[in-house]
Formats: C-alpha cells, structure tokens, sequence
C-alpha cells in the first residue's frame, strides 16, 4: 500500500489552511499507467510527433480554431454510434499547418483516454511494407502486415497521396479503407491535396488539377473517404519555414536576411 495516499491514488496536503488533493505519484507506476504506455508504444507513433497532444497544438490563427474543435469533439463523442459509427477524420491543408500534429493528438487522446487500440503510418512506408512481404528473406505475409492495420480500433494514415498511385496502390488502399468502413472502425487521414468533386477538378486548369485529391486516389477512393470520414480543413502559414528562421538565427546568431 502507498504511505501518501494509501493506494486513493490522490495525496492530500496543506496549503494556506486548507486541505487539498493532487495526484499521487505512484499513480505514474500504477498496473493502468503501465498499460496507457504500452498502448501508446504498440500506436507506432514516430518520436517526431512523441510531443503531439491536443494542449500543445497552437492555432496560430482563427482559420485553425474549428479544425481544433472538431478534433475536441470527435474525441469527446467517441466512438459514434449510429449512423456515425465509425465515423473517422480527413485533415486537409498544406504543408505545415499542424495535420499530422492534430491528427497524432487525436490518436493519442483515445488511446490514454479511451484505451483505443491504435496504430500510426505513413502511407508510403505503409505500402513498402506490403511490398517487402513478397520477398521470402522477410518472412513476413501479407496479411501479417494487413492485419493489424485492418483491424486497429483507430487507424492513422499520413501523406495520404504523396506518391503518385499505381493500380496496385490504389487497389491495396481501397481494400483497407473499406474493410474497415465495412468493419465500422475509424481512420484518421492527414492529406496535402485539396478536396473537390469530379466535376470541380474537371472545370479548373489543367495545370492545377494534380493539386486535387481525386486526382491522386481516384473518384472510387475519393468517394468512400468522403462517406467515412468528417473534413478538417486547416488553413495556416507554414510553421516549418517560421521554424527555419529560428533555426538560422540560432545558428548564427544574427537575424536572416530579409528575402524577396
């Protein structure tokens, strides 16, 4: 039994004459501490998104304060039930504006808050995956890869378009995408290309057609995101360019030259 707080999980002290209490800090070595870590070590989250949470993620302007409160609000009504169940998240916007942030934030707040069982990727190292499960000096299968991504309670796909899609890329996306759609379970979806219908993309200039969704993935694709998924548009400066500046002025000491 803990001497401070006698296995409550609060200590009580004293402040001022009054009595107060505050989280013990056995409580970090508790069986359900223990276990919050390790489904947040089996999400496959990179160490570069480790300090992404929904307290740190800074809307730098009132174009991000409803893509924030969507994700407040979709963690806070999970899981959907209904017609929404399994209703899961596409983040849209340019480089970045916070996609992947927002997105690992929600990840990371069902998994401590809800015990989902969730699992991050990269689109592309997604699919190097699968590809590598051809060769038998890996030992792996298909499946073995496919599995655990199928059936994660809460999947997060990152990049999504990034590379150019082949027949086979874009067959092996729409079999995961819709076995979980038919399974009911979410996805989390952070993608760089702006989403438009058939006829929209069609009607614009050629030149700037390869900057919508649908042309990388596909009307099909398009279509069943669009049914599974609520849009998060984000709007934003390029918080890695102000980062860059920082940078240099770290490095050399002097503030950067202004470039027109």
């Amino acid at each position: 039994m803990c001497e401070l707080c006698r296995d409550t999980g609060f200590e009580i002290f004293e402040q001022e004459g009054h009595e107060f209490a505050r989280p013990c800090v056995c409580r970090s070595a508790s069986p359900a501490a223990e276990g919050e870590d390790a489904l947040l070590r089996s999400c496959r989250i990179p160490p570069r998104y480790h300090h992404c949470n929904l307290a740190s993620f800074e809307p730098g302007n009132a174009s991000l304060r409803p893509a924030l409160e969507k994700a407040l609000s979709f963690c806070a009504g999970y899981p959907h039930l209904g017609a929404d169940e399994g209703l899961g998240l596409l983040f849209i916007g340019d480089n970045g504006v916070g996609k992947t942030h927002l997105a690992v934030a929600v990840l990371r707040e069902l998994v401590t808050g809800k015990g989902v069982r969730g699992q991050f990727w990269d689109f592309h190292e997604l699919l190097r995956e699968i590809k590598s499960s051809y060769d038998p000096e890996t030992r792996t299968t298909e499946l073995q890869v496919l599995e655990p991504v199928v059936d994660a309670d809460l999947l997060l796909l990152d990049d999504l378009g990034a590379w150019k899609m082949t027949d086979w890329m874009n067959d092996t996306l729409f079999y995961i995408l819709n076995s979980r759609y038919m399974a009911k379970r979410s996805t989390l979806i952070t993608t760089n290309y702006q989403d438009a219908g058939r006829e929209q993309v069609l009607s614009a200039d050629p030149l700037r057609r390869k900057e919508f969704l649908v042309e990388r993935i596909g009307q099909r694709l398009r279509s069943r995101l669009m049914e599974m998924c609520l849009v998060v548009k984000l709007q934003g400066l390029d918080h890695r360019q102000a980062r860059q500046a920082a940078n240099e002025v770290a490095v050399r000491g002097v503030s950067p030259p202004d470039r027109k």
